[in-house]
């Protein structure tokens, strides 16, 4: 917590008192902000990215998928009184679909895969594979008695699409390797049987590792695309900001004819005195909305604490000696908000006679803005006169001394 105190001048107003409670059900929820927050930078081009790579994903399980149903369970039908120990092809073909189903339940839900899950399942299509070959002898494997090969390569590049490429080749090294020693145990075949089933590997991951590398380009495509949807995105959102900004100035520069102009106005033909105290009260009051409104235009760190010295500078300008303390961090606060919580202790300043104390506490459940100055009583019932939506006001008035608090409640209390 930090605290910040101007020096006073000879003659400041005594220490503030202790705030007066708030009566019992005075408390109110916050307005929603009007100007919403855009997203956290990144989001938009993350959920860009997530779902093309998803999309991509559900293009390659279903090439899987379509696949293991009209050539790979044709061909496991068709081995079954061909080379024995069948059941260990049913055991693969039954796993491999247990996969895709795991895959596609993921997918659809969009729940992210683990990499332990990702890497158990790579792990379960390799075994798979290698079991569904067992009874296929080695001259015939690879080609169309050996079905499990091809199918278990797109279940895993199913599951590692959003991976690096490395990481594919990797796996794709180890399930080649596993029909390597395969193909040894059972005994290397004649040389053109070798370099028959060499192409058709090369064929099988040829084509599996160009999608994965389409799915490389992909990443990219989708990182451009998202960054260019974020780019749209802040643009419209500081678009909408600067309108509704717009709308809003209009507006309170419309309120302005009804206060400013006829004070002006009686000045000029002599209809109002400038030596009335009134007089000078509300031109003083005139002058700290007009600071306040073109202080909201001005690029700064504190924008609450920059609106509120506007309307310190005027009083000061006065002759009035105002003391300022603030508590607590900066925080962001709606422009509706400042409005009105500036509004508020400008009016008790600017009616200060020769002394004020303003203080600014922000805490996490609220944010309060109080002055205590020597102004006269019917500086409560304009305060009072104001309209506010989003902030609470006390008021109170005792031995010439009045005090207004302004109360914005980030949390219900």
């Amino acid at each position: 917590m930090t605290d910040h105190a101007t020096t006073a001048r000879p003659g400041a107003a005594p220490a503030l008192p202790a705030p007066v409670p708030d009566p019992p059900g005075s408390a109110t929820a916050p307005a929603p902000d009007p100007h919403p927050a855009p997203a956290p930078p990144g989001q938009t081009a993350e959920q860009v990215r997530d779902r093309l790579v998803r999309g991509a994903q559900l293009a390659v399980l279903l090439v899987g998928v379509t696949t293991q149903l009209t050539s790979c369970l044709p061909q496991l039908l068709a081995n079954r009184d061909r080379f024995g120990a069948w059941w260990t092809e049913v055991v693969g073909f039954v796993v491999l679909a247990g996969v895709a189903a795991t895959i596609a339940t993921r997918l659809l839900r969009s729940r992210p895969m683990s990499r332990p899950l990702a890497f158990t399942l790579c792990g379960l299509c390799v075994a798979a594979a290698a079991l569904a070959s067992i009874p296929i002898p080695a001259r015939l494997l690879l080609v169309a008695d050996d079905w499990s090969f091809g199918i278990a390569g797109w279940y895993i590049l199913a599951i590692l699409l959003r991976t690096r490429m490395r990481t594919i080749a990797a796996v794709f090294a180890i399930h080649a390797l596993v029909t390597v020693v395969e193909v040894l145990l059972k005994g290397v075949p004649d040389r053109y049987v070798t370099v028959q089933m060499g192409m058709v590997a090369v064929s099988v991951f040829g084509l599996e590792l160009a999608v994965a590398l389409l799915a490389v380009v992909l990443h990219r495509t989708a990182a451009d695309a998202g960054e260019a949807a974020e780019r749209e995105e802040r643009t419209r959102t500081a678009e909408e900001i600067a309108e509704a900004t717009h709308r809003d100035h209009r507006a309170r520069y419309t309120r302005l004819l009804d206060t400013t102009v006829p004070l002006l106005t009686g000045l000029a033909y002599g209809a109002l005195d400038p030596s009335d105290e009134t007089v000078r009260r509300r031109a003083a009051v005139e002058t700290a909305r007009m600071r306040q409104l073109f202080a909201e235009t001005d690029d700064v760190s504190d924008p609450l604490l920059h609106e509120l010295r506007a309307g310190i500078d005027v009083a000061e300008r006065q002759g009035v000696s105002v003391q300022l303390a603030v508590r607590g961090e900066i925080r962001p606060v709606p422009q509706p908000v400042r409005q009105e919580l500036v509004e508020t202790a400008a009016a008790v300043l600017a009616s200060a006679r020769t002394t004020a104390r303003a203080t600014v506490v922000r805490t996490p459940a609220a944010i309060r803005v109080s002055v205590l100055a020597d102004a006269p009583a019917e500086g409560a019932a304009a305060v009072d006169a104001q309209r506010r939506s989003r902030t609470e006001t006390t008021t109170t008035t005792k031995n010439g001394k009045l005090w207004v608090e302004a109360v914005w409640r980030t949390k219900s209390p």
